[in-house]
């Protein structure tokens, strides 16, 4: 390791918590938009509990600033302001501050902008990020009097270029729904009690699974130790397999672009394999035309099995 990478491994660390309170406070002292979209066990966790994280997500973490910027660039021209803090109470009278990527004031509309970092497509806002911008609009009313209000999430995967909006409007039934999270949360935080944990798209990347009651089975037996160290290996190697993968369609797309089939790369050869594809039936089609025969060579597959390692 050389004397930067020691140097950048101790110093990073520092700079983004330093910049953190800088900008957000002090999250342990009260609940934001973010914390009632995602698990209530992780936010109180995370709440009353230091965090220690690797500099490999730190990197990742950084990527949803790298996304707020990007819609920065997007919105000039409007009237945007970033990072507006808006805040309420919860039912105890706990704080609520929720800090708004954007707000775009036109005068007799607010529009209330969240940028998100994705690593892959996706057709419809998480259900977090809908809440999240939920609480944002319902707390940026009381200082919106007399405007509408309403939002969009900005997705993008800052890796491929990908992007895509949502549109959110107001909707007192979930913005009920958020509040309901924030006062259990508030209530978890002043009694010191732990709220019920809930499973999640990224409950393995996670700080606290590995005691979590809503993914680890406490009858499950213990594997030996020697076992456990491929377990081990599997979870650390996991992002690297993501890395090749991805490695491997870049590589593709520039093979396909430039009409390269084959091509040297110092003592290795690297090719562009095309296959055609095998032939298939189409079982809606089958079933429209024939459907005694389909009913006939219909039959279950084969099931499979596979490790998941959380």
């Amino acid at each position: 390791m050389s004397k930067l990478e020691t140097f950048i491994k101790q110093n990073l660390p520092k700079v983004l918590a330093k910049k953190t309170v800088s900008s957000l406070g002090d999250r342990s002292t009260y609940i934001g938009a973010s914390d009632i979209g995602s698990c209530l066990r992780k936010s109180y966790l995370s709440k009353i509990q230091k965090v220690e994280y690797d500099i490999a997500q730190h990197i990742v973490f950084e990527r949803g600033h790298i996304a707020e910027e990007i819609v920065a660039l997007m919105l000039q021209g409007t009237p945007y302001k970033q990072q507006v803090e808006v805040s309420g109470k919860a039912s105890n009278g706990f704080d609520i501050k929720a800090h708004l990527d954007f707000v775009v004031d036109f005068g007799k509309e607010c529009v209330v902008v969240e940028a998100k970092s994705t690593s892959i497509p996706v057709d419809e806002p998480y259900e977090s990020w809908t809440l999240q911008v939920q609480m944002q609009m319902g707390l940026l009313e009381s200082q919106c009097k007399g405007k509408n209000v309403r939002g969009y999430v900005v997705a993008i995967d800052v890796n491929s270029g990908w992007f895509k909006t949502f549109e959110v409007l107001p909707n007192k039934a979930l913005f009920d729904v958020a509040m309901d999270n924030a006062n259990i949360l508030a209530n978890a935080l002043v009694e010191s009690s732990e709220p019920e944990a809930d499973v999640q798209l990224y409950c393995s990347k996670c700080a606290f699974k590995g005691n979590c009651p809503a993914i680890t089975n406490i009858t499950a037996q213990q594997l030996p130790k020697d076992v456990q160290e491929v377990v081990d290996f599997i979870a650390k190697k996991s992002s690297i397999e993501k890395e090749i993968k991805a490695a491997k369609k870049q590589l593709q797309e520039f093979f396909e672009a430039t009409n390269t089939r084959m091509a040297k790369a110092g003592d290795k050869t690297v090719s562009l394999v095309k296959n055609k594809g095998k032939k298939s039936v189409d079982l809606e089609l089958l079933q429209s035309f024939a459907p005694d025969i389909y009913a006939n060579v219909l039959c279950d597959g084969e099931g499979f099995s596979y490790i998941k390692v959380v």
